[in-house]
């Protein structure tokens, strides 16, 4: 193998198609209203579907959602009553087809005139089905529903910096918004969220990195309408996650949410972030074979192409979680015929921060 620098044309070209791709959003909670009447709408983490379309008319109305996921994620559901007469009743189905929520051990699958909140572990990669359906007989009820990857840690997620507040706020309070920061084990952390106003306190739940279970009290709770605060040591190096959420239901409310060096030295390594690449060709077979090398601290989108004399091939855009170390993955592209130098680019991209991570290598496939 032989690996070389880029050409300057081919470079530019591909660097411009990267400028132009979407990239993983890094953002709050995005608000949607229902359209009319919603049938297998698609919601993904960080959308909350609440407005004036999202309501059971009668008690054979149906509202249902659907979203994408993957074998060993956790989604948190959100559903909370908005006003009318009846509250909502939830279930959720896998790409099978088979009910997995209400369950034997969590059966309680309404809202009343309240919230119904799930977390919820999959088991199977694919599609799922959210169904709404109205709690008692009557006239009709209002609703709110949002969805949140908790693990892996979801592209949404925001990333805090040590003793920096960030203000924001719930509308309507069944919003749920993730925060990141880097944890040290040599630190002791504070983490205070405070009400600002309006007509709801706000929750918080401390991940574990790699944990799909929020830690237990005093490490959560929720700040009624004064200051939820606790300190804490990292059992690890790592990215620790913040779950926020309403208090109540209603028109939401206004926070404050900061992480800070209580003891200690807290600023950690810096995290790592790695997307090299060895590339190989089996001239026999016209497999190319990159065995990448890979860790980002925050989520982004992996993108990659092929680069084979004026051709520029799009290979993937996939999204990328978090990952603290280094991990080896390996791909391949199949058919790449012998056209001397060829080459793969790959990046690591997000909205707010543009390519964070980038790879460049030639291998010659012969002619």
């Amino acid at each position: 193998m032989r690996v070389e620098k880029c050409s300057g044309l081919i470079l530019v070209a591909v660097v411009f198609a990267v400028l132009l791709m979407p990239c993983t959003s890094w953002a709050a909670t995005v608000v949607k209203n229902c359209p009319p009447e919603p049938t297998s709408i698609t919601i993904s983490s960080g959308i909350e579907y609440a407005g004036s379309n999202c309501v059971l008319l009668t008690p054979g109305d149906i509202d249902s959602f659907v979203f994408s996921a993957n074998a060993g994620d956790t989604y948190s559901i959100i559903v909370a009553f908005q006003g009318g007469e009846n509250g909502t009743c939830m279930k959720l189905y896998d790409p099978n087809g088979n009910e997995i929520f209400p369950s034997s051990t969590n059966p309680n699958n309404c809202t009343g005139d309240g919230d119904l909140g799930v977390s919820q572990a999959l088991t199977v990669t694919g599609s799922y089905k959210i169904i709404l359906s109205m709690e008692n007989n009557g006239s009709g009820g209002d609703y709110a529903l949002s969805l949140e990857r908790v693990n892996p840690i979801p592209p949404d997620a925001q990333e805090l910096t040590l003793a920096k507040a960030v203000d924001a706020s719930f509308a309507p309070a069944n919003e749920q918004m993730t925060y990141t920061f880097n944890g040290s084990t040599t630190g002791t952390y504070q983490v205070s969220v405070n009400f600002a106003g309006g007509e709801n306190g706000t929750c918080l739940y401390l991940y574990y990195p790699g944990s799909a279970t929020p830690q237990p009290a005093p490490d959560q709770g929720c700040t009624g309408d004064g200051v939820l605060q606790f300190t804490f040591t990292p059992p690890k190096n790592g990215t620790y996650m913040l779950l926020l959420t309403g208090e109540n239901d209603g028109p939401g409310g206004d926070y404050s949410v900061e992480v800070s060096c209580y003891l200690g030295t807290c600023q950690p390594p810096p995290p790592p972030t790695a997307c090299a690449d060895a590339l190989s060709y089996n001239a026999t077979t016209g497999t190319l074979t990159m065995n990448f090398t890979i860790a980002t601290p925050i989520a982004v989108t992996w993108n990659a192409w092929l680069v084979s004399g004026n051709t520029i091939q799009s290979l993937w855009s996939v999204p990328e979680p978090i990952i603290d170390t280094k991990t080896a993955v390996t791909k391949t592209q199949s058919n790449v015929a012998k056209a001397g130098n060829v080459g793969v680019l790959s990046t690591f991209t997000t909205s707010a921060k543009g390519i964070t991570c980038s790879s460049w290598v030639i291998v010659n496939t012969g002619q």
